[in-house]
């Protein structure tokens, strides 16, 4: 059998821990998921859709796949301001493989 690939030597450059950087987190999926079906979404009716998310994780991991390429954050010049986060064309190329790793792990289950 192969070696194990968390004893891979390249782990500081290995494309797959770097992708768990990325996406990793116990909200990340989720807000990805919800975001990319709703194709763009405010703030409050994304919270909606994630129950027991707090403020504070839900800001800090949206800052954060929004610094990793991954969301588009957009403030609209309104009173109150309007924010709204979409898709990237990296995060919908991202979709159809967090689909099959469902499909995966559906089969696991």
């Amino acid at each position: 059998m192969s070696e194990s690939h968390y004893d891979c030597p390249c782990m500081g450059k290995c494309p797959l821990h770097h992708a768990m950087q990325l996406i990793g987190g116990k909200w990340k999926v989720q807000i990805l998921c919800a975001v990319c079906n709703a194709g763009a979404i405010r703030y409050n009716a994304l919270r909606g859709k994630l129950v027991g998310v707090s403020n504070t994780v839900l800001s800090s991991a949206l800052r954060e796949l929004e610094r990793d390429g991954l969301l588009i954050r957009k403030e609209y010049l309104e009173v109150p301001v309007r924010v709204e986060y979409s898709p990237t064309d990296s995060c919908r190329e991202l979709l159809p493989i967090l689909e099959q790793l469902s499909d995966w792990a559906e089969k696991q289950m």
